[in-house]
């Protein structure tokens, strides 16, 4: 049986609860609880444990498929919730899928996926090696649902990552501070027809976010990063992408910015996290919304990724006064990692047309897929492997969060020298201090856990191993 998450809690104190995975053991669930449980609750006197309803589960025994809560006590009266009536619709919790033996995974992202696969229509949860806590939702998983729940796609609709070739055989060896001092102009507003940029993605319509935010990477953990390949794992596929040692290319990760935000909100308006019904009117109306914000986000990173041409390869052709602008340089793969898309998933014996969000976690589905590292760390190219029934035809969009913004303000200050140089070599350009504290390298997970976790389960294969150069996150111009 794969792995899978329950949660533990103390049967005289249901203010006590972890999270467990249950994985492959020649141990019993059985054993496996109490051990952990005598742990956690820091008492060994622990030795039962019960279901939910009182039903006691033997020693030696392991637990049936479908149990996702347990109650451990010391031998007193089973003191949880009484049993569920048959035929409960809450009888049970959707599956939840942990795709992580190596990378640490935060308890409360655990209890997040839970608190998901609560909810009305949700037939799957998979956290994949990425997965941390978010405000509410866990980042760094996939929800397949009956119908669909904007909020758990969150606010930046069509946030994604695209791959693109600035030049396979450099005329003179990369310098990392020259490249660096080229990148400028970045986060002003872009001087071309944006109108005409769009028009090319079949976007025919205008926003109040188009002038002043098309073409900028943004903030958070969105950047632009120029890197070479460090080594090819798999030749034929990366002749396929056509990658070679010793061009250089350019990541970007960005969505859609504020637009993403006014679709969401205009969802939430009088609700938290509405869920629009497969039957809903409202349904395709929603995914008009949707589908104009993914378009719009890669527009978005193929023009951020044309002004970054032009800072490193000027050309006499001015932008404003190109009527019909359009993308200069070769575009390997651009996958989007906050969206929703429909799949046939097999959950049980059943198949069921199901709604796939994805929050943070990259389509399996479209061919190789970036996993970006942390800035001082390298990144993947994955090609995706298996049938995706495991894990939703997801995979991880890169190593995902080990620390929150929040705690990386304390502690020992560190100098702003030895965070825009990295220990790989690289150059970070970042000049808000807070953004460049809370985006370290230190903030992420190793990403090598992160793939080595995805190739055991066997749903993905490397590729490529790419080198940062340049990282860009925002420049202050003077």
């Amino acid at each position: 049986m794969p792995s899978r998450v329950i949660t533990v809690i103390l049967n005289y104190n249901h203010s006590k609860r972890f999270a467990l995975v249950i994985s492959p053991s020649p141990q019993t669930d059985h054993e496996i609880i109490l051990r952990e449980a005598r742990n956690k609750f820091r008492d060994k006197r622990l030795s039962s444990v019960f279901l939910v309803g009182g039903v006691i589960l033997a020693q030696g025994e392991h637990l049936p498929e479908l149990v996702s809560t347990v109650w451990v006590g010391k031998g007193e009266p089973y003191c949880g919730p009484p049993p569920v009536a048959h035929g409960s619709v809450a009888a049970f919790d959707a599956e939840v899928h942990l795709v992580s033996l190596k990378s640490y995974i935060d308890d409360k992202a655990i209890d997040q996926c839970k608190s998901v696969g609560r909810l009305p229509g949700v037939k799957l949860v998979v956290g994949l090696p990425d997965l941390h806590p978010g405000s509410r939702f866990p980042i760094g998983c996939a929800i397949a649902a009956d119908g669909v729940y904007p909020s758990l796609i969150g606010s930046d609709v069509g946030c994604g990552i695209a791959l693109y070739e600035l030049s396979a055989r450099p005329k003179s060896s990369v310098n990392p501070t020259k490249l660096a001092s080229s990148l400028r102009g970045l986060d002003e507003p872009w001087s071309g027809s944006v109108s005409a940029w769009l028009s090319n993605y079949g976007i025919t319509r205008s926003s109040a976010f188009d002038a002043g935010s098309l073409g900028t990477v943004g903030a958070g953990n969105h950047f632009a990063e120029l890197c070479s390949v460090e080594r090819i794992v798999d030749e034929t596929v990366a002749a396929q992408l056509g990658v070679v040692v010793g061009g250089l290319y350019l990541l970007v990760h960005t969505g859609s910015r504020s637009l993403g935000s006014s679709i969401l909100a205009a969802e939430t308006a009088t609700e938290s996290n509405p869920y629009i019904p497969p039957d809903s009117a409202h349904l395709p109306e929603y995914l008009v919304e949707h589908d104009y914000a993914v378009r719009w986000a890669v527009a978005n990173r193929d023009l951020v990724a044309h002004r970054i041409k032009q800072c490193i390869m000027p050309s006499s052709l001015d932008d404003s006064a190109d009527a019909q602008p359009q993308l200069d340089l070769k575009k390997i793969v651009d996958v989007t990692h906050n969206s929703v898309t429909k799949h046939t998933l097999t959950i049980g014996d059943t198949a069921h047309e199901l709604w796939v969000h994805r929050k943070g976690a990259a389509p399996a589905d479209q061919g190789v897929a970036p996993c970006p590292g942390s800035r001082g760390d390298f990144s993947w190219l994955l090609q995706p492997t298996g049938d995706g029934q495991y894990n939703a035809h997801s995979l991880a969009h890169g190593a995902g969060r080990r620390y929150g913004r929040n705690v990386l303000h304390t502690g020992t200050k560190i100098s702003k020298e030895s965070l825009t140089n990295t220990s790989m070599g690289s150059v970070v350009i970042c000049e808000d201090p807070d953004l460049l504290l809370e985006e370290q390298p230190n903030a992420y997970k190793s990403v090598m856990p992160v793939f080595e976790d995805m190739e055991e389960r066997g749903i993905c294969k490397g590729v490529v191993v790419l080198r940062p150069v340049v990282t860009y996150k925002m420049r202050k111009e003077r």
